[in-house]
């Protein structure tokens, strides 16, 4: 049988990551990780076991980044062939062991990428065609390219692969989420890219990497309703969002049953092969195989996007002002009761206009302060530190902002602080930071000269008026906090980064968004028994419906979320209003334990809502006195 008959017979079942499972064993390579299969062969072949054990259908060839222009950047252009022949033989003899059919798949990927230099579109092809044709001498069933950023580029690479060799081609893109909708890095919708390659007829036409199991769903869906008739649909999403820990290795989060549940959603929306990509293990396959053993399931519709709205709100003004870095937050520091702050960037345009629409309506529903977080998006418009300014400038109200570290030297950062000090912004969050995700091996770019720990050092020493270089200068009040994560898996080496975090200069905390309580007061009480005791900001991010909650428990690392809270909005399906009575719920039971001093709340969607979550808080949190702003320099 065809690999195109199985299709059209029904769905197959693909393996998983191999890269972050090799990694994952200890295993190392000199050069590009395809480099395994020559240096490591016997432990290449053990891992396609794995997964053709956990009930995989399809396995993919260890040869992502395997051809010419992304080997030579490791010295090992010359063996592009010796790399992609035997990693297809080695594929072909662990399904040949199987006892079943089984199909191999060539894994060609785009030819450069953002660490090999730009080439011509003749020698693009050339490397292309150059991959497809060892792959095919190695015994592929079938070429997967996969992981193509835009659709012209996905297009190119199914004709060079058509101009090597007779084989048929699965045709993957991949997306991003772009303020809840799917694209590709030019823009390009689902359907978009189901136009101009589906016109090539590949075998096959879908995603991979990137989104997560929830969030690749919507895309097929969409490919599946645009896709000519008979053109099956594929879906290989990672295992969650990536995330940077202390030694710089990436770590997804991995919930292999959450993954299994997706993979039957796949399938029953229509997906001929589904499977897994970045962080998925046998684990994850073996999952999706019991799931898919049990029958078809029912997809459940879409939940429509709610349209964005712009509201109006009137501008407070300052009765009380006082000096830089003495403002709503410096007052809360010296002990003068409860805060209540608004994050003001979200989703949405992302322009000047939008964050003020925010801030206003925040601070008329009763918002002390406002805080300007670094932005989530793929694509920045503007920094936190240029909303900080303009928010603070335009409503006379104290700002907090978010300063990451991980993409400048210290050097750039000072600029930046001291840039602050002179717009008359003066309480700072330091964090490490992560650079947004993209498809080619996400989250590995950076500077990292310092991390959070010497960003504090550095705010705190412009605070005592010495920089960098242990010069006098005028003193930058700064009022600095930190980023607590009751959430993370190793309880004890956060509270160590946190007292580390203190001993530099941090003044306060404020926790990672939370929905139960008990973490937190574990995590506390360990400071308070370090002898470390500073005020805490409750940080809070009201759940938008069942859909939010899932992504959060099973996608991303360090939330918890827990299997109550998941059963409440289960039942509620997309209805907001509970996330947000656990939210008021959560601020309640806080602040009456003394757990903490303040709440942070950031919410989605419309000024009205933020504006709603903030007016809720504000009927518990007590108010420390009139709202002023910060003195302007």
């Amino acid at each position: 049988m065809t690999i195109a008959a199985a299709l059209a017979a029904g769905t197959l079942l693909g393996d998983g990551a191999m890269g972050t499972l090799a990694q994952a064993t200890g295993a190392r390579a000199d050069g590009a990780a395809s480099e395994l299969v020559l240096v490591a062969p016997e432990l290449v072949g053990a891992l396609h076991r794995r997964y053709l054990d956990a009930g995989a259908d399809v396995v993919q060839t260890h040869t992502y980044g395997a051809s010419r222009l992304r080997l030579a950047r490791h010295g090992l252009a010359r063996q592009v062939h010796e790399i992609n022949v035997a990693a297809a033989r080695l594929a072909r003899e662990a399904c040949e062991d199987a006892g079943r059919r089984v199909f191999v798949a060539g894994s060609v990927s785009p030819a450069t990428s953002s660490r090999t230099p730009a080439a011509e579109p003749p020698a693009v092809r050339a490397a292309l065609r150059e991959q497809a044709a060892a792959l095919a001498e190695g015994g592929v069933d079938v070429l997967v390219c996969e992981t193509f950023a835009h659709a012209e580029e996905l297009a190119e690479a199914v004709e060079a692969a058509r101009e090597a060799t007779d084989l048929p081609v699965i045709a993957q893109a991949t997306f991003v989420d772009e303020d809840g909708e799917p694209v590709t890095t030019l823009g390009e919708s689902p359907e978009e890219v189901v136009r101009v390659v589906g016109a090539l007829g590949p075998v096959a036409l879908g995603s991979n990497c990137t989104l997560g199991p929830q969030g690749l769903l919507t895309v097929v869906r969409r490919m599946v309703a645009a896709a000519p008739d008979g053109m099956p649909v594929t879906a290989l999403p990672n295992a969650g969002l990536p995330h940077v820990v202390s030694d710089r290795s990436v770590r997804f989060a991995s919930d292999a049953a959450h993954f299994g549940r997706y993979v039957a959603r796949y399938a029953a929306a229509g997906a001929r092969l589904v499977g897994g990509c970045c962080g998925t293990t046998p684990a994850h396959v073996a999952a999706a195989a019991a799931v898919l053993a049990e029958g078809p399931v029912v997809d459940e519709p879409a939940t429509p996007p709610r349209p964005a709205l712009r509201v109006a709100s009137d501008r407070p003004v300052s009765d009380d002002p006082v000096g830089p870095g003495r403002g709503a937050f410096g007052r809360w520091l010296d002990g003068r009761g409860p805060l209540l702050v608004a994050e003001v960037t979200g989703p949405g345009p992302g322009d000047l206009d939008t964050h003020l629409v925010r801030a206003q309506a925040a601070l008329a529903a009763g918002a002390d302060a406002l805080w300007a977080g670094r932005e989530r998006a793929r694509r920045s418009r503007t920094t936190a530190a240029a909303v900080a300014a303009g928010v603070h400038e335009t409503v006379d109200a104290d700002v907090a902002l978010t300063v990451t570290s991980w993409n400048a030297s210290r050097m750039a950062l000072q600029a930046d602080l001291l840039g602050l000090d002179a717009l008359g912004v003066h309480t700072v969050v330091c964090e490490t930071g992560n650079p947004p995700v993209h498809a080619d091996r996400p989250v590995r770019d950076g500077v990292w000269e310092v991390d959070a720990v010497g960003l504090v050092g550095l705010a705190a020493s412009l605070a005592a008026g010495v920089d960098a270089d242990g010069e006098r200068l005028a003193p930058a009040p700064f009022r600095v906090g930190v980023r607590v994560t009751p959430g993370t898996d190793d309880l004890d080496r956060e509270m160590a980064r946190v007292r580390l975090k203190v001993e530099a200069g941090a003044e306060f905390l404020v926790t990672r968004p939370v929905y139960e309580l008990g973490r937190l007061r574990r995590a506390l009480a360990g400071l308070a028994a370090t002898g470390v005791r500073v005020p805490v900001l409750l940080s809070l991010a009201p759940l938008s419906g069942y859909a939010e909650a899932e992504h959060l428990a099973h996608e991303v690392p360090d939330v918890v979320v827990p299997d109550e809270v998941l059963t409440r909005l289960r039942a509620s399906g997309e209805d907001p209003a509970p996330g947000l009575d656990l939210a008021v719920d959560l601020a309640t039971e806080a602040l009456g334990d003394g757990l903490v001093t303040g709440v942070v709340v950031r919410r989605s969607g419309r000024p009205a809502e933020l504006a709603d979550a903030v007016s809720r808080l504000r009927a518990v949190v007590p108010r420390p006195g009139p709202v002023v702003g910060t003195l302007r320099r």
